[in-house]
């Protein structure tokens, strides 16, 4: 990730930056030898020449800021845990603002649904996306909708030259280049008691949810078509649109740093000039999580357990009306917990420990390495999935069960919420927090030090997911050997990170 925050003009007095304690490391890469330094000064040197660019000015979507911005934010906060020095936070209300700033109701847009909501759109690559085919007279002929869980803004569809002999047949052509997916679908005709009629050969009920590579004639993995004339076609090509989405999946990861910010400064009377931001930051939060309560919390699947919904039925994420995964229900609960100590709203503490429950319940234990493995999602996603009679889901009409291990990186998300639930007395113990440092320690890093395997059960060798390494130093909080095994991983791996440092500089301070 190269967008970091800076703070205001970054130009920093040097002299009030003392380091908490020297640690390099030199590496080599070829005939250069490198040289990495856990310290403050390195850190706010890595900080001066960081991209000041607001990731949402390149992309404006809900995932620049859950991934990119809020990287930027969790570094200011850790870097004021490190330090106590209030400038990382003067910056982190700067770039907190920025962010409110382009939530949907602020900027006064709607997504899909035709509602402006407290939350922030997404329309890339993870919706649904649409189009419509058009007769030579420009009158709408066929809608089209996409049916792979991703990617759906690269899919192309063409109608194809005919012959005009026969105008009551045509040829459609779909591709997408992410899935490596190719279909033709021949001879077809707009009349549904016609044994080539569109509909008929190209929509899949069975339509996996993702897309499998190759080329096809026969039943789309890529999109369902809904005929609405029965003129004669023009030849055309169109790439089909994403439908925004108010995504409320994010808005745990995204009002994480700014709930972080507020209860440091509320904690604090020295940072009083910093309370309206404060205030500002949990009335935003407190707005988002209103509005996603009331339509997407559930009660279960077990007594006592609870999630939100990916999105309401009909709505554009691919699985919509499906519980959201346990690594977005980690994210809800380390932000509601804060709001829980800063408003003392008992709604907030509650929903915690249903999300809480319903990963303890599902943990795998393995008693001879005392650590515990899990799922990335759970029912009905992992057990018996669904099919078109159930209707369960508006836009993926068949799921078969997908009980797929957690990855790494994924992870690190969920740790967040058993970290933060041991924080808070609830649910997660010490004992867990071992388990699952076991779980880091055994099968997430190598044995060598150097790199991350792909899950949380082991697997290959996954370097992509080598940054998230840092979500799990929460577990250092019950094992300081967690802090000290990914700070030596961190630093044989040889590729210097300031969020990465900043979360070291952070863990080091509060283990002194």
């Amino acid at each position: 990730m190269k967008y970091f925050g800076t703070c205001i003009a970054l130009v920093f007095t040097l002299t009030c930056m003392q380091p908490l304690k020297a640690l390099s490391h030199f590496y080599q890469r070829g005939d250069t030898v490198h040289k990495i330094a856990l310290t403050i000064l390195r850190a706010d040197k890595l900080l001066a020449n960081a991209s000041q660019q607001d990731p949402w000015e390149k992309m404006p979507d809900a995932s620049s800021i859950a991934w990119l911005e809020t990287a930027n934010l969790n570094m200011l906060a850790d870097l004021y845990e490190a330090t106590g020095d209030s400038k990382y936070l003067v910056e982190l209300a700067r770039r907190g603002d920025r962010v409110l700033g382009h939530r949907d109701d602020k900027r006064g847009v709607k997504d899909g649904s035709g509602l402006s909501r407290p939350a922030w759109s997404m329309g890339s690559k993870y919706v649904v996306a649409n189009g419509v085919l058009k007769d030579e007279d420009g009158k709408t002929l066929i809608t089209i909708v996409s049916t792979p869980s991703s990617n759906n803004q690269l899919t192309r569809v063409e109608i194809a030259p005919f012959d005009r002999k026969n105008k009551n047949r045509f040829t459609i052509k779909v591709s997408n280049s992410h899935h490596n997916r190719h279909e033709v679908f021949e001879d077809l005709s707009l009349d549904p008691a016609d044994a080539r009629y569109a509909e008929k050969i190209i929509n899949d009920p069975m339509a996996p949810y993702g897309a499998k590579s190759g080329h096809y004639t026969d039943k789309s993995n890529l999109i369902a078509v809904t005929v609405k004339g029965n003129t004669l076609p023009a030849k055309q090509t169109i790439m089909i649109q994403p439908i925004t989405l108010a995504y409320i999946g994010y808005i745990g990861i995204i009002y994480y740093p700014m709930l972080r910010f507020a209860e440091l400064v509320k904690a604090d009377p020295a940072l009083k000039h910093l309370q309206p931001a404060a205030s500002r930051f949990i009335q935003a939060a407190e707005e988002s999580y209103a509005d996603a309560g009331k339509r997407l919390w559930r009660e279960g699947p077990n007594k006592g357990e609870g999630h939100y919904l990916t999105c309401e039925r009909g709505e554009s994420f691919p699985a919509d009306n499906v519980p959201a995964p346990i690594n977005y229900l980690g994210k809800h609960v380390a932000s509601e917990l804060i709001l829980h100590r800063l408003t003392g709203k008992e709604i907030y503490l509650e929903r915690s420990k249903k999300m809480c429950l319903l990963l303890k319940n599902r943990l795998n234990y393995n008693a001879a390495a005392n650590l515990y493995t899990w799922n990335y999602w759970y029912e009905p996603m992992t057990t018996k999935g669904w099919v078109p009679e159930d209707q369960l889901s508006h836009n993926v009409k068949y799921f078969k069960a997908a009980p797929y291990v957690e990855d790494a990186s994924h992870g690190a998300l969920d740790i967040g919420m058993v970290a933060a639930a041991y924080r808070e007395g609830i649910v997660f113990n010490k004992e867990d927090m071992l388990r699952f440092s076991n779980t880091l320690l055994k099968n997430v890093i190598t044995k060598d030090r150097k790199t991350v395997r792909r899950r949380v059960d082991g697997g290959d060798e996954h370097p992509g997911y080598f940054m998230a390494l840092r979500g799990w130093l929460e577990l250092a909080a019950a094992n300081q050997e967690v802090y000290h095994a990914i700070r030596q991983t961190y630093l044989n791996n040889g590729v210097e990170n300031l969020a990465f440092t900043a979360e070291l500089l952070k863990w080091e301070r509060r283990l002194l």
